[in-house]
């Protein structure tokens, strides 16, 4: 018994440290050491095998131990479950033949990444059971995004300020990423610019933001009334903007959905009491007449901030320069429109996933497979764009769905998408509860996760990667069950 209490002590210790370097690690996205290790050219984060190692040292022995883990991942294993059918399912359907592109590899690498995806969230919630690990993990994550920002500041100063990147950045780059650095454009520490914008909407941004509503921070000096989360949240929304990633920069803005729902309700109530004070006779029905004319009210001038945004960013960023300029006597408006938008491909993939799944709405083909699919499922129009053409034709890889939504509704069906939605919604249910916490790590990382979810329903239509780590950790976070004790049950 003490052999095995000191081996349990032993992994546990070792874990504590694989958490460090993992969570100092998720700037980096695609390392190119890691790149040819596991055969990725794209998603390769040192993260990954930093989990591998974790789970073998302490998440194993941990459910052997009859460790328990949080009621949200049972949604998720069943997914899991449905996503493993769908596949299986997959080969007795007639899979159409694409440059020679391996189906059952193929399929089998899509399930890998899911599986890899799921083992942080489950890892990740399990392990974080306590406030101090909480605190630790803050910690961490402030000085990891403290260096990634502190590098994309280079990256500004080197181009804005300059007009070019002095040839050590690109070679310090080059040892971190499987790509090189932007032109206008700053991408931190990740693959691309767009990725780097992803995963500042899935961890870093939103726990900065939480933090600063919630008035907590990992450190107890101040600079003056700032934390230093105030001031990464600065920085981070800056480099954010300086992305020019456009579907991250919806995803921050729907961050605020919640903030703004609940402000709104506020506003509205406030107004309303105001206004009635000077009313004093009134009926219930006139209240209410009342309160929803002041509604309208204030919607009118959201969509006016909204519009004004929208024209500022057209003057801005030159992709968004005809962003007023919809003609409807083109061929096919709506895809003409998007393509003068440097949109067109996107939406063309997005629409090839929808054909597939409405070609098999129940259970989808199964993981990696909907790419067999394109050639058949690519609208007329969409072989008209370079870039489809170019993918297609010159090069040897499978196309694939640029979307996370799309991707489950064709490769898990209706039924796996029901219940990946439903996982989610689970979540949600548990961060607004956890949300009204006020001031400790349980309501902060609760507060994150709602934001996390806000931005996932845009970050769905850029990334499509299930191997991703930071959406499943974003949520791992905020699932966790901090200060339970064993065995116990969340009232």
């Amino acid at each position: 018994m003490n052999e095995k209490h000191s081996w349990w002590q032993l992994s546990q210790k070792t874990a504590d440290i694989l958490w460090i370097i993992l969570i100092a690690l998720l700037p980096i996205t695609s390392m190119p050491v890691i790149a040819r290790l596991l055969g990725s050219d794209t998603v390769a984060a040192p993260s990954i095998l930093v989990v591998f190692l974790m789970a073998v040292v302490w998440f194993v022995p941990y459910i052997l131990r009859r460790g328990r883990m949080v009621k949200e991942s049972v949604p998720l294993l069943v997914f899991v479950t449905i996503a493993l059918a769908s596949t299986i399912l997959a080969n007795f359907y007639i899979i159409p033949a694409y440059k020679d592109v391996p189906y059952l590899s193929n399929s089998i690498e899509a399930f890998i990444t899911l599986l890899i995806g799921v083992v942080f969230f489950l890892l990740t919630s399990s392990y974080l059971q306590d406030e101090k690990k909480a605190l630790l993990t803050l910690k961490v994550l402030n000085w990891s995004g403290m260096v990634m920002l502190l590098w994309t500041g280079f990256q500004v100063v080197a181009w804005h300020g300059f007009g070019h990147y002095p040839g050590w950045m690109f070679d310090l780059q080059g040892l971190i990423s499987s790509r090189v650095l932007y032109r206008q454009r700053v991408n931190g520490l990740a693959l691309e610019p767009s990725w780097f914008a992803h995963q500042l909407n899935m961890v870093y941004l939103p726990i900065w933001l939480a933090a600063t509503i919630k008035g907590v921070s990992a450190y107890k000096k101040r600079l003056g009334f700032l934390t230093m989360e105030n001031i990464l949240l600065a920085a981070g929304v800056g480099a954010l903007l300086l992305t020019l990633s456009r579907v991250g920069l919806l995803a921050f803005v729907l961050m605020f959905t919640y903030l703004f729902i609940k402000l709104h309700a506020f506003l509205v109530q406030k107004v309303t009491a105001a206004l009635q004070k000077r009313k004093k006779d009134g009926s219930s029905l006139q209240k209410k007449r009342v309160a929803t004319l002041i509604s309208i009210v204030f919607i009118f001038l959201y969509l006016l901030v909204i519009a004004a945004g929208l024209y500022l960013f057209s003057k801005v960023d030159p992709r968004m320069a005809s962003l007023f300029d919809f003609s409807v006597g083109k061929d096919n408006p709506l895809l003409a429109y998007f393509n003068e938008l440097s949109f067109g491909e996107r939406v063309v993939y997005w629409l090839a996933g929808w054909d597939v799944f409405t070609e098999h709405p129940i259970l989808g083909v199964g993981l990696g497979n909907a790419g067999f699919y394109f050639p058949k499922a690519i609208t007329p129009y969409g072989w008209n764009l370079i870039e489809v053409r170019r993918l297609a034709y010159r090069t040897s890889i499978l196309l694939n769905v640029k979307s996370l939504w799309a991707r489950l509704l064709a490769e898990t069906g209706l039924v796996g998408f029901a219940i990946f939605g439903g996982w989610l919604y689970s979540l949600g249910r548990k961060f607004v509860k956890r949300a009204e916490i006020r001031k400790n790590m349980t309501g902060l990382f609760a507060l994150s996760g709602i934001f996390v979810l806000c931005a996932l329903l845009a970050e769905g239509f850029s990334i499509d990667s299930f191997a991703m780590p930071y959406m499943w950790i974003a949520l791992g976070f905020a699932a966790a069950d901090l200060d339970l004790p064993y065995g116990r049950k969340e009232g």
